[in-house]
């Protein structure tokens, strides 16, 4: 049996929805033809029984004709008008088959059920639009960052490939090609990973274990990059037991703990606390590194987005976009409070999960 295609759905569409409009005033029409029958049947016998009830009959009789006509005039003029809110919903609806996201239905009339029906539909093209800008922005972005390894990639080879170049010279290339393909091959995780995330609705695999350990062996494992800065560290790791994803909350301590390191100078200071109240646990990383303007806090968590350009910033913009979806799916939120020149703070609040038993 062939499937049917949009366009056919589309075309159907009226004639499958006007019917349904045209039962109510149909079955109240045969009603009221059916009244007057039988009233011309009852009149028929009080002609013959008594006449002096002819005048009131024949009275009535009008009036009820009158009404019938009427009824009829009204629910044709009701049918048109939902014909054609139909026909208009009909037409934005294969507008957006064909990938037009911007065909919204002007409300004229508000409260009533079509016009519900309308701004669900407006809602959707908006949520598809949304969409297709953020995939051509991430194809954009995506493309844009895979440039840049790709390209000193290929020139560092180039340039080995010429004879007589000094050993220095030689092992300076080689290091760089391993930086790029290293930058590549995170890029590539890393999208991937953003990618699973924001097709995933739940948390999975989710155990308990204790928060604050967690956070304390992060710290440990980015001890060398704030050593080698010698920035002063100071945490507080209290024992908090947390249900939830434990892979994917290591991501987020790593990407928000190694943010910090990477944009204090050397010298600075970075403090970690944990605590927990009656129905959430908050962990607050603070630096006083080089902060923030209100407009990269704005975009702080785009995928790819590296606030200022001048900066000269060899991250990969998919940290914190990572961190802040996880965060997402964990019901949870990130508040960000930053100055220039002076320094950030990232809190990380979850609310408190009970363990499946």
């Amino acid at each position: 049996m062939k499937r049917p295609t949009k366009s056919d759905l589309m075309k159907r569409l009226p004639r499958m929805i006007l019917p349904q409009l045209m039962w109510q005033p149909l079955i109240i029409t045969a009603v009221v033809i059916g009244s007057l029958f039988l009233m011309t049947w009852l009149v028929r016998d009080v002609l013959s029984v008594e006449k002096t009830y002819v005048g009131t009959s024949l009275e009535t009789l009008g009036i009820l004709a009158i009404l019938a006509i009427t009824f009829i005039i009204i629910n044709i003029f009701r049918y048109r008008a939902r014909a054609r809110e139909v026909r208009t919903l009909s037409t934005s609806i294969r507008k957006v088959a064909a990938g037009d996201y911007t065909a919204k239905i002007p409300i004229t009339k508000t409260n009533t059920a079509i016009s519900h029906v309308y701004e669900d539909f407006n809602r959707m093209c908006d949520e598809l639009d949304s969409l297709k800008i953020m995939k051509n922005d991430f194809i954009n972005s995506y493309s844009h960052e895979l440039k840049t390894p790709i390209a000193s990639i290929n020139g560092f080879a180039e340039l080995l490939l010429q004879k007589d170049l000094p050993e220095k010279e030689k092992r300076e290339y080689l290091e760089i090609i391993a930086q790029e393909s290293s930058r590549l091959s995170r890029l590539a995780t890393n999208t991937m990973l953003l990618s699973k995330l924001s097709s995933q609705q739940i948390i999975t695999d989710p155990e308990e274990y204790d928060l604050g350990e967690q956070l304390k062996q992060c710290s440990i494992l980015l001890s060398h990059s704030w050593l080698e800065k010698d920035i002063e560290f100071s945490g507080d790791f209290p024992e908090i037991l947390y249900y939830g994803n434990k892979e994917l909350m290591q991501h987020v301590w790593i990407n928000i703990l190694g943010n910090a390191v990477k944009h204090t100078p050397t010298g600075g200071e970075i403090s970690v606390s944990l605590k927990e109240t009656r129905n959430e646990i908050i962990a607050s990383i603070e630096d006083t590194g080089e902060g923030m303007n209100s407009e990269t806090i704005e975009h702080l968590f785009d995928p790819y987005y590296q606030g200022d350009p001048s900066r000269n910033d060899p991250g990969l913009g998919l940290g914190l976009s990572i961190a802040h979806r996880i965060v997402e799916l964990c019901k949870g939120r990130i508040e960000v409070r930053s100055t220039e020149n002076v320094g950030s703070e990232f809190t990380v609040i979850l609310p408190k999960t009970k363990m499946e038993r």
